[in-house]
């Protein structure tokens, strides 16, 4: 079995304006580099034997603070960017939905149905990712830890795929910025099965932020 934690990057200005940033690079903001940081805090008894990232920044950046003075390797795959948002990227919804009315609501009611214009498809997205994190998880057959830094999208179709699940329903995971989240692996055979242990753990955003 391998134990996988999935993390979502820190706060952009971007999603702070509701922008869609996709395949654009991005940096975290304040916000962001201290969500990372209080996410590195709440993992920090974890020994991560191996870490995979996208290369945009504000994934990269939130695998390299999570691991902190660990000497632990990180592979950086652009198989793991976000959903390429074509025309959507660095849109408002309000500009999208203006521009071409009914379709953003569209994607979030039958993601399995829509391609966003010029860009990608949720399964395009899937496709990708899942080839990137498979060819990570087969590297070796041993018992493992390992992180992975991504994106919202990318991260609820990995777990559709993990989990088996009809692409239709990756709007059902709520991913807030550094959620965690704990899959133990088995594998994709038949009889396997694979386990969604935590989902969507911010609580130390929350604490951040003086909420709990």
């Amino acid at each position: 079995m391998k134990t996988l934690y999935i993390v979502r990057h820190g706060e952009t200005d971007w999603n702070k304006m509701g922008k869609y940033q996709g395949i654009t690079d991005v940096p975290l903001n304040e916000n962001g580099l201290n969500q990372a940081k209080a996410c590195g805090e709440a993992l920090k008894d974890i020994t991560f034997d191996r870490i995979l990232s996208s290369d945009l920044s504000r994934a990269l950046v939130t695998a390299e603070t999570i691991r902190g003075d660990r000497t632990t390797p990180i592979t950086v795959d652009k198989r793991l960017r976000e959903l390429n948002f074509g025309d959507w990227e660095a849109m408002l919804f309000s500009d999208i939905e203006a521009r071409w009315p009914g379709l953003i609501d569209e994607m979030y009611l039958r993601p399995h149905l829509v391609k966003v214009p010029n860009g990608e498809s949720f399964k395009d997205l899937q496709d990708r990712a899942w080839a990137g994190l498979e060819e990570f998880l087969n590297e070796n057959d041993k018992e493992e830890t390992l992180l992975v830094a991504c994106h919202g999208g990318t991260i609820r179709t990995l777990l559709c795929k993990l989990l088996d699940i009809s692409i239709s329903h990756c709007w059902n995971f709520s991913q807030g910025n550094t959620a965690i989240n704990r899959i133990f692996y088995n594998g994709m055979g038949e009889y396997d099965h694979n386990i969604l242990n935590l989902l969507n753990d911010t609580a130390h955003v929350e604490l951040l932020q003086g909420h709990v």
